[in-house]
């Protein structure tokens, strides 16, 4: 069933958590285990500047967005959490998150934070989380399958037949997973950022948001276009019509893992995904890296062209990020907040950035020399120039695994007529008939 409301959702089975909060921790911290790298330094940090003790729940990635929004639902969640950019609006509308505000104004570090992306972590004028970091979107290529198939490189396609017709290129020489390109309910988020809406963003004009999910002025989602049918037609092709990919790696235990470890082994051609796998690919904590000699070997990466049909833009991009809140029932918010502060610290937070090559969200590290010099996050942090970001407004959660769903269904082998339809109607039936419009 298409239908999804993850905050109810998460309400309804709450009891179910099998991993309980600490009773009595001064502090409490949830974070995903790939930021460690940044959050125990500063943690240690907190307790030696403090003398309070942090209690760490450190979770597996796969499955920890629903996590946070379970806990969260339930009253269980830690009093500080790691949470994605795209969480915030929604977590703070029912309030469960603390305004920063007022704390942040104290802090002689928070005016360096870039504007526009204290804004993805802001709900009605207030700011209620801090990013770690920002990010782009590209194609990453497996530089020695384009030798293989006999693709020059650098690779700079112009179109989706660009792709396409490498990624026929790629299957034919024998490489196993052509075009992997995110799919389906497991890759979550993913599944939306990295593949649909940056397909969307190229597949029709973007005036008045007919390459969107969201028109923006009038509030209203999108719940049939032209970009919406183009965009499920391309998951058709990838995955029905020319079989370019099984399907297999948006169904792996730990997805992450499993493609990055496909790539590294020479079974994947071209790889849909973000900035963070120029360190990700080997290692998300940044430790033990490859010289930049041995990845520039193996990958090269390219920005996402546009459908190719009249008007539309020659390259996508869509950046989120992640961010650290504090919860709206932490028992000592102010605490609480040094915590948060102790993990951003300029020291601690900018050789997290260099060495795990983040786009930083602060100019004190942006505009450092350490980070200027790297020729990587120079390239990468052009792409930022035209990129745009998510739908962040109450139900876009919901919008989000309904189009997960939608992906999922063109797996399965549905029809692009069908899948439309079902998700007209579940837009329809979650929002009203009066918050969906269609595009001709």
């Amino acid at each position: 069933m298409l239908k999804k409301n993850l905050l109810t959702t998460v309400a309804a089975i709450a009891l179910a958590a099998t991993t309980a909060m600490p009773a009595h921790a001064e502090v409490t911290f949830m974070y995903a285990e790939w930021l460690s790298s940044l959050v125990e330094p500063g943690i240690k940090n907190f307790e030696a500047e403090t003398g309070e003790t942090v209690n760490a729940i450190k979770l597996p990635g796969q499955g920890y967005d629903q996590r946070i929004a379970l806990d969260l639902s339930a009253g269980t969640a830690a009093d500080v959490i790691q949470m994605d950019s795209f969480m915030v609006s929604e977590l703070a509308s029912a309030g469960y998150l603390q305004p920063l505000d007022e704390q942040a104004a104290g802090w002689d570090q928070y005016q360096y934070y870039m504007k526009g992306l204290l804004e993805v972590a802001s709900y009605d004028g207030k700011v209620y989380a801090l990013p770690t970091d920002t990010d782009v979107r590209m194609l990453w290529y497996s530089k020695p399958n384009f030798e293989k198939a006999g693709i020059p490189m650098p690779w700079e396609p112009k179109s989706w037949a660009d792709i396409l017709d490498a990624a026929q290129k790629l299957k034919d020489a024998g490489v196993e997973y052509a075009f992997q390109l995110p799919a389906g309910t497991k890759q979550a988020e993913a599944a939306t950022m990295q593949g649909f809406y940056m397909a969307l963003l190229g597949a029709d004009v973007p005036e008045g948001d007919r390459n969107r999910l969201l028109n923006r002025e009038t509030g209203q989602w999108i719940g049939d276009s032209p970009a919406i049918r183009r965009t499920l037609e391309l998951y058709h092709e990838v995955y029905t019509e020319r079989q370019l990919t099984p399907a297999d790696l948006n169904y792996a235990t730990d997805i992450g893992v499993a493609v990055r470890q496909a790539l590294r082994d020479g079974k994947v051609g071209i790889l849909a995904s973000g900035s963070w796998e120029d360190a990700c690919l080997w290692d998300c904590n940044g430790v033990n890296l490859p010289s930049r000699e041995e990845r520039d070997a193996l990958v090269g990466w390219t920005p996402w062209p546009g459908s190719g049909e009249p008007g539309t833009k020659a390259t996508t991009n869509i950046s989120g990020g992640w961010t650290i809140g504090v919860n709206a029932n932490a028992a000592d918010k102010d605490l609480a907040f040094k915590l948060v502060t102790s993990i951003f610290d300029e020291a601690n937070f900018k050789a997290w950035t260099l060495a795990n090559h983040r786009m930083a969200v602060r100019t004190d590290i942006s505009e450092s020399p350490e980070y200027m010099a790297d020729t990587y996050l120079a390239k990468a942090t052009a792409l930022a120039a035209d990129t745009t970001g998510r739908d962040t407004v109450p139900g876009y959660q919901t919008v989000s695994a309904l189009v997960q769903q939608a992906t999922s269904s063109i797996l399965d082998g549905a029809s692009v007529e069908d899948v439309v339809q079902e998700y007209h109607d579940a837009l329809v039936d979650e929002f009203g008939a009066d918050k969906v419009i269609t595009y001709e």
